[in-house]
């Protein structure tokens, strides 16, 4: 892991090992497997973040019956989010009766998480959970707990392991911090 990044005129320090990044993964998917045990759940994979994220959590989790889709929805601009929540990509998918995992690599102020599932829920599905890699508790700005979390962090800006500054850096295996918060 290197000791310094610089990315856009910003300084990132390491933050998360891939190795600590990976053995959470495998934590959260066998939460998930065992929650989902006989069922056939719907992975909703948030683009463009959590991709990474919900690969390995998808192949990791090992329930054969399982669907992934995807779905985008943006807050973000550059390193703040913008307080306003615009649906991107809808899901095209029935999910009447389904039991519904949304895969999100980070939850801030916990805007999006909301609309998600408010959206969802009006589709009448049997269950909707939802897993993310981050959260940012202190950030919060509804008190939304997601059901799965690989890690708690501070409200710092970060990125890699899908995670991007203006597109870039989504391709590094592990996370960094941003210096200047």
């Amino acid at each position: 892991m290197d000791n310094k990044l610089k990315v856009n005129g910003l300084t990132f320090v390491p933050f998360l090992r891939e190795e600590q990044i990976q053995e959470q993964v495998k934590r959260v998917a066998g939460e998930l497997r065992r929650d989902l045990e006989g069922k056939s759940p719907l992975f909703l994979c948030v683009l463009n973040g959590a991709f990474i994220f919900a690969a390995d959590l998808f192949r990791e989790a090992g329930i054969n019956d399982a669907e992934i889709a995807f779905v985008k929805y943006s807050s973000y601009q550059g390193t703040q989010s913008t307080g306003t929540v615009k649906q991107i990509i809808g899901l095209p998918e029935n999910i009447e009766g389904r039991d519904i995992v949304i895969i999100e690599d980070i939850v801030d102020t916990g805007l999006t998480a909301d609309r998600m599932i408010s959206d969802l829920k009006k589709r009448n599905p049997a269950s909707v959970r939802f897993a993310t890699l981050l959260h940012k508790p202190e950030s919060s700005k509804t008190g939304f707990v997601p059901d799965y979390v690989a890690f708690s962090i501070p409200p710092k800006f970060i990125i890699g392991y899908g995670l991007d500054l203006d597109g870039k850096v989504r391709n590094l295996r592990d996370i960094y911090v941003n210096t200047e918060d």
